[in-house]
């Protein structure tokens, strides 16, 4: 994983992943290492080993659906908090990707480990972005 902070701006960060790298775990690392309180991101790359869920309202539960071999990204968003009241960090994330034949299938990341490169656009914010869990959604959800 390599960054930096831009001069232009100091709450934007450029970021590189690299080949073998698991995308959430190093934005969890980046956060860490940069005392970030919150904010969002997005990407574009390439992957394999993929985890992309649904979410059904009815079961609360995710659906995961794996995709082996390697993928484009077409899409990498996101946004990044913190359980109410906890530091325990929050990387909300969805992806979209493409095979060889360009098809696109999409969905909330759980996993990607990167095959290539993941290049990363990540915007901070000064106030901490927390998240409360809803009973009714059965999730965290930001918090007002």
């Amino acid at each position: 994983m390599k960054y930096e902070l831009t001069t232009l701006d100091k709450n934007i960060i450029i970021g590189r992943i690299d080949k073998d790298q698991e995308i959430i775990s190093v934005l969890k690392e980046i956060v860490k290492n940069q005392n970030i309180y919150g904010g969002f991101f997005k990407g574009i790359g390439a992957v394999k080993d993929v985890v992309l869920s649904y979410y059904d309202l009815s079961s609360k539960q995710y659906i995961d659906k794996e995709f082996k071999g390697e993928y484009e990204i077409v899409s990498l968003l996101g946004n990044i908090s913190y359980i109410y009241a906890t530091d325990e960090v929050v990387v909300h994330a969805h992806m979209a990707i493409s095979d060889k034949d360009c098809i696109v299938y999409g969905g909330h990341l759980k996993k990607a480990i990167v095959s290539v490169t993941c290049e990363l656009f990540i915007l901070t914010v000064n106030d901490k972005l927390e998240r409360i869990f809803n009973e009714e959604i059965g999730l965290y959800l930001l918090k007002p």
